[in-house]
């Protein structure tokens, strides 16, 4: 009976000492991940700060500032650090509701030093001048908002303890911004001729048609898309420019975030947990059928085998992809630009109507070679702009367009096509495609005036190429 008991109290104490040791590599892990997660944030918030601070200092240059090759010079760095802060401020763990009128001012700003630039050779005018005294008031009240939560970071307030408040101000991280979305900050329209204008601050849903679905409905849906055999849970409901409902499905050992749009029922959004390399998100919306364009996230669960084996991984990636899409009732949907790289198929998909390509609908489709998955769906540019177009007749013909393209383009392929301009609005273009010096370039020709509206040149690096 003794041996039985001291047998017993033994094997205890190795199971406490092993929970012990579990639990501490448990927290220490834990701690560390925390650690990690606070860098980043706090990265982040400085880098933002230290761009916000900077372009105080630039625009203030402007102000007193009567030389135009100086003035060009100060635009060019304001609109790289408005565009940086804009970059900064979708990192931050803040709502994007909260963060929205200051996420545009940064985009308009951005967009308002181009025209400077482009159209009045960096020449500061008395009509720019009053412009300009209202975005140095913005940028100034911008800036004491952020300092004053600098203050509180550098006593010690921490990011990532403060995520899961519910409005109350020590709480909750994003409620130290509420002052970007009210009166607080005055955001200067910046109304001019170039090539945004205030009408992005009222921009439209127009691709969602149909009654709002109930979360009921939106579960269908989203099993309609895995399958019985899938863990699907709800997690929240977004009520921000979309509002969807959100899901988390696992699957076949992977979890994947699902976005349904309460109005239509659309699937918006779809990523999965999947490690790669990082790509450049600076890439056109715009090539052909070879070529690469990295995309946002997606999923799905139809095998790339069951369509033609005998054809080439990244063709077989195109089949599923436009496969995927015509199961979610998306008509006319065609390839208009893909790519493979390290076991991933990157796949833009397009409306193409009477042999128009309608690039604003695009819809970004990433494909997991490894495993033969969609791993990527981001549609929120299709959900925007989609309308059915009448009217595309060019009153340029496609002879006189191509007389506008440099003669030093040897051009191999020309196509007609709706694309979005700069800021805000969409044109009918004809795309030529075409080599000089070894190098690839897309221009785009308005179809309607014969202006050059865009030039884009595409560049080999280690994940691919890019277009830029």
């Amino acid at each position: 009976m003794k041996k039985a008991f001291i047998i017993t109290v033994s094997i205890l104490s190795v199971v406490i000492v092993g929970l012990i040791v579990a639990l501490s590599l448990t927290t220490t892990n834990l701690t560390s991940t925390s650690a990690s997660l606070e860098s980043i944030y706090q990265r982040n918030f400085y880098d933002l700060v230290a761009n916000v601070n900077n372009m105080e200092v630039e625009v203030s240059k402007l102000m007193v500032s009567n030389d135009s090759t100086s003035q060009q010079k100060i635009l060019s760095n304001l609109k790289q650090q408005s565009s940086d802060a804009e970059g900064t401020l979708s990192y931050l763990p803040v709502s994007s509701d909260v963060l929205m009128e200051t996420t545009q001012f940064m985009n308009k700003l951005n967009g308002y030093c181009s025209s400077l630039i482009t159209y009045k050779q960096g020449k500061i005018e008395d009509e720019d001048y009053v412009a300009l005294s209202q975005v140095m008031k913005s940028i100034a009240s911008i800036k004491q908002e952020l300092n004053s939560v600098m203050e509180k970071i550098m006593m010690g307030y921490r990011i990532s303890d403060n995520l899961g408040g519910q409005g109350v101000e020590n709480d909750n991280f994003s409620a130290n911004f509420s002052s970007f979305s009210n009166d607080t900050i005055a955001y200067p329209s910046l109304i001019y001729d170039g090539p945004f204008s205030d009408s992005l601050n009222n921009k439209s849903i127009k691709g969602l048609v149909g009654e709002n679905i109930s979360q009921e409905q939106a579960t269908l849906k989203v099993q309609e898309i895995y399958g019985n055999n899938a863990e699907i849970s709800f997690k929240n409901e977004t009520k921000g420019r979309f509002e969807t409902y959100d899901y988390q499905v696992k699957l076949n050992d992977k979890t994947y975030f699902v976005q349904i749009t309460k109005k239509g029922g659309f699937l918006l959004t779809v990523s999965a947990n999947v490690t790669e390399p990082s790509q450049s998100n600076e890439q056109a919306q715009s090539g052909t059928d070879s070529g690469s364009k990295p995309s946002t996230d997606v999923d799905e669960s139809i095998k790339i085998s069951q369509i033609d084996a005998k054809t080439s991984a990244n063709d077989r990636a195109i089949d599923l992809a436009t496969k995927f899409a015509k199961e979610r009732g998306l008509k006319d949907m065609e390839c208009v630009w893909s790519a493979s790289s390290n076991k991933t198929a990157y796949v833009n998909l397009a409306p193409v109507i009477d042999d128009i390509i309608m690039y604003p609908d695009l819809i970004k489709v990433k494909v997991d070679l490894t495993d033969e998955t969609i791993v990527g769906w981001e549609a929120s540019s299709y959900a925007y702009n989609h309308v059915e177009r009448e009217d595309l007749v060019a009153t340029l013909s496609s002879t006189d367009a191509k007389k506008k393209v440099s003669s030093n383009l040897t051009i191999d392929d020309q196509k007609l096509c709706v694309i979005p301009l700069d800021f805000v609005g969409e044109t009918l273009a004809y795309e030529f495609s075409g080599d000089y010096e070894g190098y690839k370039y897309y221009l785009y020709i308005d179809a309607y005036t014969g202006d050059q509206v865009r030039v884009l040149r595409v560049i080999q690096t280690n994940e691919g190429e890019l277009v830029l």
